[in-house]
């Protein structure tokens, strides 16, 4: 009995290291926001604010297309082969060509964008200096830290970038003038960020970049391209509801927007970390019960978290705001339930089906769910009930079509017992 324990222990021992650091991680990268959205709120004014929000939202959809889905792809492919030192090293320096291809070419898109849209051209330098927070994701190579499970270089790395950003808004920003320095300061923590990660990678790891061929390249860009889309999918809806607030309500309202998913983004924290730290163990060991352990911790865990932000909802909006804003209560009220349907389908669709090798069907999904969403804008648009409160009850729905679809994949497949 006590041998078995100690089995029990040992196996999951890992899993629990990267917990703990990716916990560690997404706290600071979830709580520094909150720290520098009361000041900025305040400094900026709502209005500026939410300018500098709806700049990053559109600057979220080259993120994706510049991570192409390898955050799964690439960490699947280093955690099966993290002892194989010479496939390590094709994989690493294939994903690091590839993105350095996919940000050119979004360079290239943005500028096209910026040029044709009079909005986005009113406001070039910010949008120009806000687009830098991609070079993190060009540099940063958390899926290959999250393959071989060493977790501890992401979280000191990103700590300290991202502290350096919070020092550097507090020192410098202290009227509306000030707010290009919000997208600089940013920019600057990424970059410091990505490269210093990126010569870990080099020096500590000793991962050694070469040239690939053309087969090689183009294996690892169509086997992520699945994942690409339900990634590009996911943000349609996850993502796109600041860009509508902007468009059509107002830059405030995009401020008040913006309150309620920082809030959701730090209740799905918890499931989150313990998704990608259970990946490389769910990827080589295929554990139905194991998976279904996750699950029931999960969604016992955000339920808690739900029921305390509810609770506690117009505490939370007046001490972030200053004052107590009704609109974002409703939206902070609204976006939490979502929590509950990302606890389930994160070990549903990530942790379950893209383990059992079902990515097609799983991109399919989260395809679905975009198209989902854009019926669900059109007939808001058509019948004239665009608000935040509607906004947010048609991200709620979308999430629980992803829930239910794949709960029902899942159960046809006999992948839930």
């Amino acid at each position: 009995m006590i041998n078995k324990v100690k089995r029990i222990v040992g196996n999951n021992r890992t899993v629990f290291a990267n917990f703990s650091y990716l916990t560690l991680l997404q706290i600071f990268n979830l709580l520094l926001p909150l720290v520098t959205y009361p000041y900025l709120i305040r400094i900026l004014g709502s209005g500026v604010y939410g300018k500098v929000i709806f700049a990053q939202a559109v600057v979220m959809y080259f993120s994706i297309i510049i991570n192409f889905g390898f955050n799964i792809s690439a960490t699947k492919d280093v955690a099966e082969n993290r002892d194989i030192k010479k496939k390590l090293d094709e994989i690493v320096s294939s994903i690091y060509i590839l993105k350095g291809f996919l940000w050119f070419v979004s360079l290239l898109l943005f500028l096209f964008l910026i040029y044709i849209i009079p909005s986005f051209k009113q406001d070039f330098l910010l949008f120009l200096l806000t687009f830098g927070m991609t070079l993190m994701e060009l540099f940063f190579p958390q899926w290959y830290f999250q393959g071989v499970e060493k977790m501890r270089y992401i979280t000191i790395i990103n700590v300290l970038s991202r502290s350096l950003f919070t020092v550097l808004i507090f020192i410098f920003v202290k009227n509306q003038h000030d707010y290009l320095l919000v997208p600089l300061f940013n920019t600057i923590g990424f970059f410091i960020g990505g490269v210093v990660s990126f010569l870990v990678l080099s020096i500590f790891e000793r991962v050694v970049f070469k040239i690939q061929n053309y087969s090689v390249l183009r294996y690892y860009f169509k086997e992520s391209i699945p994942l690409f889309l339900s990634a590009a999918s996911i943000q349609v809806y996850v993502n796109a509801n600041r860009v509508i607030v902007g468009a059509f309500l107002g830059m405030k309202d995009v401020a008040y927007y913006d309150l309620g998913e920082k809030i959701l983004k730090l209740l799905k924290m918890p499931v989150g970390m313990l998704g990608q730290a259970a990946f490389p163990k769910l990827s080589r060991e295929k554990n139905i019960k194991l998976i279904n352990r996750y699950l029931l911790i999960g969604i016992a865990g955000t339920s808690g978290l739900v029921l305390g932000v509810l609770f506690f909802r117009e505490t939370i909006v007046s001490l972030l705001i200053g004052k107590y804003v009704i609109e974002a209560a409703k939206v902070l009220s609204i976006l939490s339930i979502s929590a509950l349907m990302v606890a389930a389908s994160q070990f549903l669709g990530t942790s379950r089906m893209i383990v059992f090798g079902f990515r097609k069907a799983f991109s399919k999904i989260i395809i679905s769910s975009a198209i989902f969403f854009l019926i669900g804008f059109g007939i808001l648009f058509f019948v004239n009930t665009i608000s935040l409160k509607s906004l947010a009850w048609l991200a709620v729905f979308v999430e629980a079509w992803v829930t239910l679809v794949m709960l029902v994949f899942c159960y046809k497949q006999k992948l839930l017992v």
